[in-house]
């Protein structure tokens, strides 16, 4: 399991809300949520610290999925492990007793593509039920993107995202937009690199240091 960090300066006079989330350039449906959030004081430096490791999980929230809103786990989250031969990479949800459920948990599907996690919902729901329901995936226990639920469906989540460093006044687990944070910068980490360092200037860039 690889481990990850990344070190902000804040320099930027005042206190400020930086955040990492996920986008996944190969779905083309579906929200980043906050994922990583940390109050950095003026002149302190933060480092935010994570594995990764693979997780699928279903929710429902007070509206449909949106940028602002904010997204809540429903099930228990079904551990993953996309790249691993044997390893599970699927998971069911289904609709029982007016909720939703998990079933099947977490399974190894063999026609499942290596490196990609699969969610399928049966026919138990209807459209206008699901309309509140969305699927996420999660890394270092903590739900990274998420997508809109509908019954009958099968809902591919890879395992390449690209990471983004922001200030936001977003709460963790809330939808993102362009217009939900400010400075987005993206960043990579190079063939054998674990650790990056930014400076948050008075001008909220993030600087690589």
């Amino acid at each position: 399991m690889s481990s990850y960090s990344i070190s902000v300066l804040n320099s930027s006079g005042a206190p400020a809300n930086v955040a990492i989330y996920q986008t996944y350039p190969n779905l083309i449906a579906g929200l980043p949520l906050v994922w990583l959030l940390q109050t950095v004081n003026d002149g302190n430096t933060n480092t935010y610290n994570w594995s990764i490791d693979w997780a699928l999980n279903w929710g429902t929230s007070e509206q449909p999925l949106a940028p602002g809103v904010l997204w809540s786990s429903g099930g228990p989250i079904q551990s993953m492990n996309p790249t691993a031969a044997g390893g599970n990479n699927e998971m069911g949800v289904t609709f029982s007793n007016g909720q939703f459920q998990t079933q099947p948990q977490a399974f190894c599907d063999p026609q499942v593509p290596s490196g990609s996690m699969l969610v399928t919902t049966d026919s138990t729901f209807t459209v206008s039920q699901s309309k509140a329901m969305s699927l996420a995936v999660y890394m270092n226990s903590l739900p990274a993107f998420a997508m809109q639920g509908k019954p009958n469906g099968n809902f591919l989540f890879d395992t390449h995202p690209t990471y983004w460093i922001c200030t936001t006044d977003s709460k963790q687990g809330v939808a993102v937009s362009g217009t939900f944070v400010s400075s987005p910068t993206k960043f990579s980490f190079a063939n054998g690199v674990t650790s990056l360092k930014y400076q948050l200037n008075e001008t909220l860039q993030f600087v690589p240091i």
